[in-house]
């Protein structure tokens, strides 16, 4: 990028930051470090458990099941997600071994690599020297907007970089050759048996650069693209038709269609109250200044505007809006704005990339603030687990909370997990349950659910300062009366 004579003296953050690359270096290992000991400490939640315990019953060789109560009833055959992550954590468990280090340095490793691939794919096109890539990669990590609903939250939200680097390298190759074409064709394959979303995103992204670039090109990678997305479906349609759970799959998939929008929802990370109005003055200090209103500064913030308030509205359309999808706004707006606003002088766009930054530290900060009270309750986590193994039979089925999933999954005992609060509680296990192990949070929507009499066999000391969970318990079904 170049900038008029007259701006050539004055500082960009690539001259400001290549005067420091050891300091870059150091806070960017520091970035990585606190994100992935966030990611490790990190409690399972409901849609975690949603996709790990399948792979989980897959590596224990009990098959393709689930332990969650949900509309298939429990310890059944699984069908209301896409199969490609638990078929992948079932390989990682194989490996590595099962508990939530393991599943959870999954994720980290998914989405490291897709940022890294990312990456790799700018730095063909921009001067990116290894200490640029390294602050982007840590970047990559630790912004809620990019990771805040993937690898902290453990979905498989988490292979979008490494989904977006395969679109980046399909569908704009450095040269264009007829492998592209089985590439963009993977792909495909890959969105549907790793989500949806990813089908409804891609193919948006592909109509997009067509659309654009009017071409023959871009015109028979989309086909592709599309064709690996329509083998896939009659794949997964064969696959889980030969299960019995097709219709399940797609009763539950289409809980996603037809909500009615909300516009508090509109901007599902916080970090998009800040991308907007950059964006914004990115556009109205160039157009306003007598700069134009379509140079390249300008034409990052008009990106940045039409991801912001577009792919919201778009992806409604075709499904459903939601917080785990707010990589498809950040991804695509910070690959097209860093690369030029890191070559142009602070007083111009320059300035955008030390909004990053700034994110980037709070995310730091904020992660660093909660580590200490993580690394406690999974200590308390530990405890109830064996205290449960210890008061428990080897057969005794259980009821669990989801913040509890690795350490009940590993005790040996049948232990199952209600995956929706207004999901009725199946009379089978109703009869069987004979503990619930719980965070104080779910005890009364669990008690509820299932009913019966029941008496506290432990708690979690109740002074410590503790996290939103609250303290765990430990409840035995009562004796029947004689």
């Amino acid at each position: 990028m170049s900038f008029p004579a007259a701006s050539l003296g004055s500082l960009t953050p690539a001259a400001f930051l290549a005067r420091r690359p050891r300091a870059v270096v150091v806070a960017s290992l520091v970035a990585l470090a606190v994100s992935l000991a966030a990611v490790l400490f990190n409690p399972a939640w409901t849609d975690e458990v949603f996709y790990a315990d399948p792979g989980a019953c897959l590596a224990m060789g009990r098959g393709f099941l689930s332990n969650g109560v949900s509309p298939l009833g429990f310890g059944a055959p699984w069908g209301l997600s896409n199969p490609g992550l638990p078929l992948l954590l079932a390989g990682w468990f194989r490996l590595f071994g099962f508990g939530q280090f393991a599943a959870h340095a999954f994720f980290f490793v998914v989405q490291l690599a897709g940022t890294a691939l990312c990456l790799r794919w700018v730095g063909r096109r921009h001067a990116l020297p290894a200490w640029g890539a390294l602050a982007a990669l840590a970047a990559g990590m630790t912004l809620h907007s990019l990771a805040g609903n993937t690898i902290f939250h453990a979905r498989h939200d988490a292979f979008a970089a490494l989904l977006f680097a395969w679109f980046l390298e399909g569908m704009f190759p450095v040269r264009p050759s007829g492998a592209r074409h089985f590439l963009l064709f993977a792909l495909g394959l890959a969105c549907v048996f790793l989500g949806l979303q990813f089908c409804g995103f891609f193919a948006l992204a592909a109509a997009g650069t067509f659309l654009w670039r009017r071409d023959r090109g871009s015109f028979l990678a989309g086909l592709s693209l599309a064709a690996g997305m329509a083998v896939g479906l009659l794949l997964l349609r064969w696959a889980y038709g030969e299960m019995g759970v097709w219709q399940a799959f797609l009763a539950h998939r289409a809980d996603n269609f037809g909500r009615a929008f909300r516009p508090d929802k509109f901007y599902v990370s916080k970090e998009f109250l800040v991308f907007f109005p950059a964006c914004l003055l990115l556009v109205l200090t160039e157009g306003l200044a007598g700069r134009g209103w379509r140079n390249e500064v300008a034409k990052a913030g008009w990106c940045g505007l039409l991801l912001l308030l577009g792919v919201p509205v778009l992806i409604q359309f075709v499904g459903l809006w939601q917080s785990p999808f707010s990589w498809m706004v950040a991804a695509p707006l910070l690959l097209a704005a860093l690369p030029v606003c890191v070559a142009a002088p602070f007083s111009r766009g320059g300035w955008f990339v030390g909004v990053v930054a700034g994110l980037v530290l709070f995310s730091c900060a904020f992660r660093v603030r909660e580590l200490p009270l993580a690394v406690r309750e999974a200590g308390r986590r530990a405890d109830v687990v064996a205290e449960f193994r210890r008061l428990s039979g080897p057969s005794d089925a259980a009821l669990g909370s989801m913040s509890l999933f690795y350490g009940l999954r590993a005790s040996g005992r049948p232990v199952y997990w209600p995956y929706d609060r207004y999901q009725p509680m199946h009379p089978g296990l109703v009869a069987a349950a004979r503990w619930l192990v719980l965070a104080e949070a779910d005890r009364a929507i669990v008690l509820e659910l299932i009913g019966g009499e029941w008496e506290q066999a432990y708690a979690t000391d109740q002074a410590e300062p503790r996290g939103p969970q609250g303290p765990y318990v430990i409840l035995r079904r009562k004796a029947p009366a004689r």
